[in-house]
């Protein structure tokens, strides 16, 4: 037995806080019996643990685990964790972890796999659902099951933020006691980078991403979605900035990586292929995008089955293409059965119906078909209530969603306290400064400019525009939305100076994005010259007119009646000017 001097020495020739603590435990442990220390050892693996965990780690324990957990109980550093049993007190537990760490790393690991079993079906509970995280992510490089990505998609799928947030902060605990290899490190800076991204502090997110991407270099995959799905999320992000040439490189590279190491009819070669047909859709490249959403559709009933809510999620994509490029009816042949499979496989009041009720009520609306697309609207918006919480963020979006339909079926009195509540939900969970708080802000102020409240409207406007401004840039596709905005306001309200400086702020947006061929650009163009001409600068009016017909007249052609209409308008200006400089003369 060591004597209290010999005990004492040891204290005081121990370098760290740890080295001390661990001499008096383990003086403690040399006084228990074998089956009881070994228990200690795999409690400390766990956050928390009770019998049942217990006995899954020590398997051939388990007919003692009631005892053994009874006796652990008994210990001075042992003590409750509410609703999940009990725990190791934080530095006794730190101290024995370091120990099994540098003693036994195969008995660490293989104790780790353990509880990465027991916790993998238990997702009540975040704690639960996040210790599975913690303890599968040390054995992951090796094992790749693709588990731990399954469940991170899981939780960024159904807006479960926080849970990432959680799995962050406990899988931190590895990389500051040196667990992590480089998968591990490389996942975590992805699930940084994915919380970053919720918060729309997209440049820290690409950072993150782009960590995670060396990281994963030296990894010999078995599972090569973890490579792809972090590619998607760094085009991902790259478009959230607006920088959609950017993404499509990187989109490539996904699919590429997918084609070749999966199969070209692998489930996450869908995944990559549906990722490019929706960068070119929101690029408005209607022809590129096609092919591939069909595509990705033909690989999910291949290996799905038609009915697998996975293949729905396709459907929806394409149909919603179909909507934009003006094809109605196979939109909503491909929404309605979308909406089937989703009720039928997931049920009536499943998150993911909801979202396939909100896209054919979309087409409904799109189609003036306003009374097929309120209740569709509004079961959507009763689903979101009643699944995921009246303060969730798709809560909002729902919100949104039916407001806009009641703005567009004129009943205005309704869209108001719609727009409010969103407004409300996103800046309690997303906060005040947030992209999407931004774009109900703008949508609020949209209402109040058409019913004439601008005074109200302007500083929403301005909010909006400062969010997007700090958060996204001032050359992002959504700042140049509010500028354009903000400029027909003042158009409006016959502030015509202002309604030119901040058309002029768009224009140059516009010019730098190179997205200056539509008919759109063409026409607030057009609506400038207007603006110079009613302040006096005619020279401008003139040149802005030009440009807008020379675009209008590639798009529309020269016959067109816009275009003759424009011209005439150029040509009394243009005899305009040359009489003022007659007279000047």
């Amino acid at each position: 037995m060591v004597s209290i001097e010999e005990l004492l020495e040891r204290v005081q020739q121990a370098e760290t806080e740890t080295g001390r603590q661990w001499i008096l435990l383990e003086l403690q442990m040399s006084q228990m019996p074998e089956a009881l220390v070994s228990m200690l050892w795999a409690a400390a693996i766990p956050h928390f643990f009770d019998a049942q965990v217990l006995a899954a780690l020590r398997p051939e324990l388990a007919d003692e685990a009631e005892t053994l957990y009874e006796s652990l109980q008994a210990l001075t550093f042992v003590e409750e964790f509410p609703g999940h049993g009990h725990n190791i007190h934080e530095l006794t537990r730190e101290v024995l972890l370091s120990q099994l760490w540098q003693q036994n790393r195969t008995e660490f690991l293989s104790l780790s796999e353990l509880a990465a079993n027991y916790f993998f079906d238990k997702k009540t509970s975040p704690e639960e659902d996040v210790e599975f995280c913690y303890h599968e992510i040390l054995g992951e490089e090796e094992n790749q099951r693709g588990r731990l990505l399954d469940r991170a998609i899981d939780w960024w799928t159904y807006y479960q933020t926080d849970r990432i947030q959680f799995a962050i902060q406990v899988c931190s605990e590895h990389e500051a006691a040196g667990r992590l290899v480089s998968f591990g490190l490389g996942f975590l800076r992805h699930l940084r980078g994915l919380s970053k991204s919720r918060e729309a502090n997209y440049q820290d997110a690409e950072q993150l991403l782009k960590q995670a991407q060396e990281y994963f270099q030296s990894i010999a995959f078995k599972d090569w979605r973890y490579l792809t799905s972090l590619l998607r999320d760094l085009s991902s992000i790259k478009q959230d900035q607006g920088d959609a040439q950017a993404a499509i490189p990187i989109c490539k590279q996904a699919l590429k990586v997918s084609q070749e190491q999966l199969g070209e009819n692998h489930l996450d070669t869908a995944s990559s292929l549906n990722n490019l047909a929706s960068l070119y859709w929101a690029m408005g490249r209607y022809e590129e995008a096609e092919p591939l959403h069909q595509r990705a559709l033909k690989i999910r009933e291949e290996q799905l089955g038609e009915n697998h809510p996975d293949t729905a999620t396709s459907l929806n994509n394409l149909a919603s293409l179909y909507k934009d490029r003006g094809r109605y009816e196979e939109a909503e042949q491909l929404h309605q059965r979308a909406l089937k499979i989703h009720e039928e496989r997931l049920g009536e009041n499943h998150p993911d119906t909801a979202i396939s009720l909100n896209n054919l009520a979309s087409l409904y609306k799109a189609m003036g078909r306003y009374e097929e697309a309120e209740p569709l609207q509004q079961r959507d918006l009763k689903i979101c209530e009643e699944r995921l919480g009246k303060n969730h963020p798709d809560t909002a979006t729902s919100l949104n969603n039916l407001a806009l339909l009641y703005k567009a079926m004129g009943r205005y009195e309704e869209v108001e306290p719609l727009y409010r509540r969103a407004l409300k939900i996103r800046e309690e969970q997303l906060g005040e400064n947030h992209p999407d708080t931004a774009n109900t802000l703008n949508n609020l102020a949209s209402l109040y400019q058409d019913r004439g409240r601008y005074e109200e409207a302007e500083p929403l406007y301005q909010r909006a525009l400062k969010i997007h401004e700090e958060q996204l840039g001032e050359n992002h596709p959504d700042t140049a939305t509010i500028l354009n905005n903000l400029a027909s306001l003042y158009h409006d309200c016959e502030r015509y100076e202002e309604a030119i400086s901040f058309l002029e702020r768009w224009r140059k947006v516009k010019l730098q994005r190179r997205e200056t061929q539509e008919q759109s650009f063409a026409r607030r163009i057009h609506t400038l010259g207007k603006l110079y001409e009613k302040t006096q600068r005619f020279d401008d009016a003139a040149s802005a007119y030009e440009d807008a017909i020379s675009i209008i007249k590639r798009e529309l052609g020269a016959k067109h009646p816009v275009v003759r209409v424009w011209s005439g308008e150029l040509a009394r200006l243009k005899k305009k000017i040359t009489k003022q400089k007659q007279q000047k003369t």
